[in-house]
């Protein structure tokens, strides 16, 4: 299905199919990452570690493997079946994230939690390039923000069931109950989904390359094109401070306000499921809303003002002292926080050569996973340590907020750049050159 055709056609229902698996493969994806998060004060108080020694074991070895191997899976992915190659690095982060269960040291921890960062490095890029090829450029902020509704699912099970879990059966517990759907979902991938035709649901002007860019090809496309170079340092940044928060936010409630695990856990949870979804699907929405107004270039402005209140969200959440207001600034920080995912990644995977796509994306979760996921939860770690006490926590969290402008300062630039006619057309010709 090639020009308009890919536009104006009904989706057919294999393509809603296919977004439906990939969805609930990332849900487990989401749960195996972020299991840790809720386990964190326990595994503290049996392995006797520091708040660095954990924002370690939280996010920056996870990170570090994610890097290293994310560059090389994004070329496969651009180079070989990408059904077969998700379904297998599901059974491998799924199988990683279950054998945490029975390490019984800091070290093997470390190892086995590199070991999920660097097979979970190949799951969205490889779901977004799917999921481009079965929805036209219209369509698209909408399927992709259904896709990224399964972090704030899965993340919200890690929280509510992780915590339950290891409140009644310890965190060893928590760790195998997440890593065991995944196993069966990689056969039901498998079974149901067909590799599409790269290209398949873009314009006839945008027909994938025969040859996939090279490394090279990549990175002069990136520094050629600053919208392009502007939205990519906005989305990554956005992870530090979503992955900041995420990583601490249970540790805040216990700490500081107070709470039970368990009961830290479902608040968490709950409202990662509710808030959380809504602020994908709203970004999604709005996404499309912006695509239909002013295209391509327009989509940035979403993340840009949503990257404001998200500033403010986080503030109120650090510093107040009663409980009910640190929940519903924690809700309305979900839902800010999240509705940057589907309009980014829809700007990002338009403004580049179908054949490219996995690259990209790879390229931009290892940048969001070794910024943000590694050193987001590093750095607050490391400040709290230096002010030290109960509540520095606080100033750890308090920090994001200025993360979190420059966020926004990078997607205004986006569309700043995206909305020049002369970088337009620099990029046709750029894109032209790699075919």
């Amino acid at each position: 299905m090639r020009s308009d055709e890919a536009d104006s056609a009904r989706i057919p229902g294999s393509a809603w199919r296919a977004l439906a698996v990939l969805t609930l493969i990332y849900v487990c994806h989401s749960i195996d990452r972020s299991v840790m998060s809720i386990v964190i004060e326990p595994i503290k108080t049996e392995l006797n570690l520091s708040d660095s020694q954990i924002g370690i074991l939280g996010g920056l070895i996870y990170a570090v493997l994610y890097a290293v191997a994310g560059l090389p899976l994004g070329y496969l992915i651009d180079r070989v079946n990408r059904r077969n190659l998700l379904a297998g690095l599901v059974v491998v982060w799924s199988g990683f994230t279950a054998l945490c269960g029975f390490t019984q040291n800091y070290i093997q921890l470390l190892l086995v939690r590199a070991a999920v960062g660097a097979a979970e490095a190949g799951g969205a890029p490889t779901a977004i390039s799917l999921i481009s090829d079965f929805f036209p450029e219209k369509r698209r902020s909408t399927a992709i923000s259904i896709f990224w509704l399964s972090t704030a699912i899965g993340t919200a099970l890690s929280f509510a069931l992780g915590g339950l879990v290891a409140a009644q059966y310890g965190w060893r517990a928590a760790f195998l109950v997440a890593g065991a759907p995944g196993l069966v979902l990689a056969i039901i991938l498998l079974l149901t989904i067909q590799e599409p035709v790269r290209g398949s649901s873009d314009p006839a002007t945008s027909t994938a390359s025969d040859h996939p860019p090279s490394l090279r090809d990549a990175f002069v496309f990136t520094v050629s094109n600053p919208a392009f170079a502007n939205a990519f340092v906005a989305t990554a940044l956005k992870a530090a401070v979503l992955s900041g928060v995420l990583v601490w936010a249970g540790s805040y409630l216990i700490r500081v306000q107070h709470l039970p695990i368990a009961n830290a856990g479902l608040v968490i949870g709950a409202c990662i499921a509710v808030f959380g979804g809504a602020g994908s699907l709203l970004g999604g929405w709005l996404g499309d809303r912006l695509y239909k107004l002013g295209g391509t270039r327009l989509i940035p402005v979403g993340p840009m003002l949503t990257s404001i209140g998200t500033a403010l969200c986080v503030a109120v959440f650090a510093l107040t002292s009663s409980l009910y207001i640190a929940v519903a600034a924690f809700a309305a920080f979900e839902v800010a926080s999240r509705m940057y995912s589907a309009p980014s990644y829809a700007f990002i995977v338009s403004t580049v050569d179908p054949g490219m796509r996995g690259l990209a994306v790879s390229s931009l979760q290892v940048c969001a996973n070794l910024i943000g996921y590694g050193f987001g939860p590093f750095i607050v770690g490391v400040v709290s340590d230096a002010f030290g006490g109960t509540n520095s926590i606080r100033y750890g969290l308090s920090g994001l907020c200025v993360v979190s402008l420059w966020v926004a300062l990078h997607y205004y630039l986006a569309f700043r750049y995206a909305s020049k006619p002369a970088r337009t057309s620099a990029h046709s010709d750029t894109v032209e050159n790699f075919r």
